[in-house]
């Protein structure tokens, strides 16, 4: 049986309702990919418009859920980048850097979506200015704890609009490696912890260990790339193990 609330592509949410949309970054109206309505929508009319991937372990490795049928198979690529184990764990090489299997759905754990935020760009322009050379930042930490700007970032559980519930963690790039992102301040400064293998890198790049063992850094929200949320699906490990039983 496939997951229920699979899903990947482009989605608005308008209302509580979230659909299947067409969005180029950067433009100001969204088109709705069903019929509920044929004109397009102003992305002001949207509460958020994401960019759905769905990820999980396989065998304890990272892989991309690229497609799941009806029957509950599902084809996944390998994406950690590592030839020698996809080999040996029967993934096929369709493309230049690309593995590729079908496999069980139950076989998959720690399910997650990532949500890339399509509508960041343009929120950024509109709470904050370029920042300025020598005037110094004040940290994305509102006394002690993580501050928020218009419902940017978000973390903990959320219920999202099918109804799952999710743990999430507000993540993006900063000099080419990834980072949670904790707070961000009014005036632009963000509080990053880093999410790279590389801590000495980390500290070359001016994080700072802090009393929790975490590499910490305040940066300015322009500093950022690919900003996301990383949704860990609570709901899936429920689903599969309901599913493993019905099976006996």
């Amino acid at each position: 049986m496939r997951y229920p609330r699979y899903r990947h592509g482009t989605f608005a949410l308008m209302d509580g309702v979230a659909h299947p949309v067409s969005y180029t970054v950067g433009a100001d109206h969204v088109q709705l990919l069903t019929g509920v309505r044929a004109e397009p929508v102003p992305v002001e009319l949207c509460e958020r418009v994401i960019s759905v991937q769905v990820y999980a372990s396989y065998r304890g490795h990272g892989v991309f859920v690229d497609a799941m049928d009806e029957t509950g198979k599902a084809r996944i690529m390998e994406a950690e980048w590592d030839e020698e184990w996809a080999t040996i764990n029967g993934f096929v090489h369709e493309n230049r850097y690309e593995y590729f299997k079908t496999v069980d759905v139950l076989d998959l754990r720690d399910y997650y979506e990532k949500q890339t935020d399509l509508l960041f760009l343009r929120w950024r322009a509109r709470h904050f200015a370029r920042p300025v050379e020598g005037q110094p930042l004040t940290g994305g930490w509102a006394n002690g704890s993580p501050a928020v700007i218009d419902g940017r970032p978000r973390s903990g559980l959320v219920r999202l609009e099918d109804g799952r519930t999710t743990e999430v963690t507000t993540r993006a790039e900063y000099l080419g490696y990834p980072c949670e992102v904790a707070g961000i301040s009014a005036d632009g400064s963000v509080g990053l912890y880093y999410l790279g293998q590389d801590m000495a890198r980390a500290e070359a790049d001016g994080f700072q260990l802090t009393v929790d063992f975490r590499w910490a850094k305040t940066v300015h929200i322009y500093d950022l790339a690919r900003y996301q949320e990383h949704h860990a699906d609570l709901y899936f490990e429920e689903w599969r193990s309901a599913q493993e039983l019905t099976r006996g």
